[in-house]
């Protein structure tokens, strides 16, 4: 099938709630699964394709319409609890039981939703660019130039080579229709801390996770700025995380150095298996 959210080959999975996911597989030959959630898979393809080198990987869209279960305290929808419930039921309905996830910013929340709900799903979790949020943002200025609709701004300052990056990064947003359609999905994107009910209980999660985790940030990267204490308290706080701090690197690091990303995976999960 084809799908204006995947670069390639499309499938479809129906869910027992009835719920269409879309998804992309590659590495079918390789024995350890890689899951991999985002709301598109084009500019976050080659990272895909790398990885299937030496992986059977994944690549699931998270929906951003459709019938929604997951709801927060007051009764609001909640989407990033959403996007996690349904990669962990597309898990069970194909018969995975064991696997590692890698998610780069939004495409982590699944990977956290399952880390606090279906921990023993988990081989390891990539969490890249994007952190659990224990505090108050230092700034908001990219998610601003989003919402003030400055979307090529914001992408350039994303990228450390835009005149590479920026044209293919911009054909992207183009082809997709509802990202731009369901707002309130789009701002929840940014905010990990939607999936537990409190910042404490993010401490909690994090500080007795006895899961592998890693976080990857650039240290040019806008978001990685604006949450600046939180990210921090995260490396510093998740039980035996490792963090990668890479100078110079912003948030689209796909788009700039795809082989880059996708190496670090390979370091973090071969690490992961070994006991120090």
């Amino acid at each position: 099938m084809e799908s204006n959210k995947i670069k390639g080959e499309a499938k479809s999975l129906v869910l027992d709630n009835g719920i269409e996911l879309t998804y992309c597989e590659l590495g079918k030959e390789n024995k350890e699964i890689i899951i991999s959630g985002a709301f598109y898979f084009h500019t976050f393809m080659p990272v895909l394709e790398l990885l299937a080198e030496k992986y059977h990987v994944y690549g699931i869209v998270m929906r951003m319409d459709g019938e929604i279960s997951e709801r927060s305290a007051d009764g609001s929808n909640n989407w990033p609890r959403q996007w996690g419930k349904d990669v962990y039921e597309f898990t069970q309905k194909m018969g995975i039981n064991k696997f590692h996830y890698v998610g780069k910013c939004h495409g982590t929340l699944p990977g956290w939703y399952i880390a606090r709900n279906h921990p023993e799903a988990l081989m390891s979790l990539a969490s890249f660019f994007l952190s659990p949020h224990v505090t108050e943002p230092n700034d908001r200025y990219w998610m601003t130039l989003l919402t003030d609709g400055k979307a090529q701004e914001a992408m350039r300052v994303a990228l450390r080579k835009p005149e590479e990056g920026l044209k293919k990064k911009m054909e992207e947003l183009a082809a997709l229709g509802n990202v731009s359609s369901n707002p309130e999905a789009g701002i929840q994107a940014e905010q990990s801390s939607l999936i537990w009910d409190n910042a404490d209980e993010v401490k909690q999660t994090l500080e007795n996770i006895n899961i592998p985790v890693c976080y990857l940030f650039g240290t040019e990267d806008p978001l990685f700025n604006d949450w600046r204490d939180s990210n921090l308290w995260a490396i510093m706080h998740t039980k035996g995380a490792r963090s990668v701090v890479l100078g110079g690197e912003r948030h689209l690091m796909e788009l700039d150095t795809p082989e880059r990303v996708a190496q670090e995976a390979f370091i973090f999960i071969e690490e992961s298996k070994k006991s120090y």
